[in-house]
């Protein structure tokens, strides 16, 4: 079952993205119905370009939950968050500006914890999770002090890295995951990354993404026809290439952001690229049906 859309996300391409409800698992014994964000195999947007085409968008592997972020669904914490704010020197009063600092701290929470999850290294270098060949001297222990050890420059005993910043190894979200059990319970998954770049689609009006979207596939199909006497581009497949989608914002900085190695970078992009690839059929008014797999570049 989809979920009606949230409040924090009406009227921007945020109310693309279909939830599901589950049976929530509570600590003291019983549970509660709440919500989840569809897997990304299931996530489905449709899209228009400027003459009336419509395209079908679905996703590949964990595309969707690695790449597409939202504001915070729980509003209690924006507001909680909104209201130390307004609590700081200059902005009582500002109830407005208070709520957009709030929305945006829990967003910036939220992609860098992604990333920290994804990243099997710690800000220091080393290995988040023991390294099976040396696990006396990777990876963290349970105070979340480094293990890492290795000789000064000068030469001498080795002496352990002085990093106390380490987390839970990243399966551990997946064991959290999987005890409140949530439907899909790594939604993560996939190569480790020490980078992770988003499209924040509360920024985004959602007539306006759907137009870019739908866009930047008309414009790739002119210019693959263009290149090859007028051809169409082929669908995906063993051996076809994937074709790149350049999706511009003009006017919404931060609509794109980018972070690595636990800092965003990117506070205010404006555009990214991704690989597609073009598959046969589609229901009925579709002209086709576009997976989106990897991201390609931001800025």
């Amino acid at each position: 079952m989809a979920s009606p859309p949230f409040k924090v996300h009406a009227n921007t391409a945020s109310e693309l993205l279909r939830y599901e409800q589950y049976n929530r698992n509570l600590a003291g014994g019983g549970t509660e119905l709440a919500w989840t964000r569809f897997s990304s195999v299931n996530q489905e947007f449709e899209v228009a370009e400027a003459a009336g085409l419509r395209y079908l968008i679905k996703f590949a592997s964990n595309f969707s939950k690695k790449h597409l972020a939202t504001f915070s669904k729980k509003e209690a914490r924006t507001q909680t968050a909104a209201y130390y704010r307004s609590q700081q020197p200059g902005q009582q009063g500002k109830d407005e500006d208070n709520w957009r600092y709030a929305q945006k701290e829990l967003l910036d929470e939220k992609i860098l914890k992604i990333l920290d999850i994804r990243n099997p290294f710690c800000t220091c270098g080393h290995r988040k999770k023991s390294d099976i060949a040396a696990p006396a001297t990777t990876g963290h222990t349970n105070t979340n002090r480094c293990k890492h050890t290795s000789p000064p420059s000068g030469g001498g005993a080795a002496v352990p890295c002085t990093c106390t910043g380490f987390v839970a190894a990243p399966n551990n979200f997946v064991a959290r995951r999987t005890a409140l059990a949530k439907p899909d319970v790594n939604p993560l998954l996939g190569a480790p990354a020490n980078q992770s770049s988003c499209i924040v689609l509360n920024w985004i009006p959602k007539s306006e993404f759907i137009l870019v979207v739908g866009n930047s596939i008309r414009a790739a199909e002119t210019a693959y026809a263009a290149a090859h006497g007028g051809a169409a581009i082929p669908n995906g497949g063993p051996g076809v290439a994937l074709t790149d989608l350049r999706w511009v914002f003009p006017g919404r900085p931060g609509a794109v952001r980018h972070a690595q190695d636990g800092v965003i970078d990117l506070d205010n992009g404006t555009w990214c690229e991704v690989g597609a690839s073009k598959l046969a059929g589609g229901p009925a008014g579709i002209a086709a049906t576009w997976t989106i797999v990897h991201w390609v570049g931001q800025g």
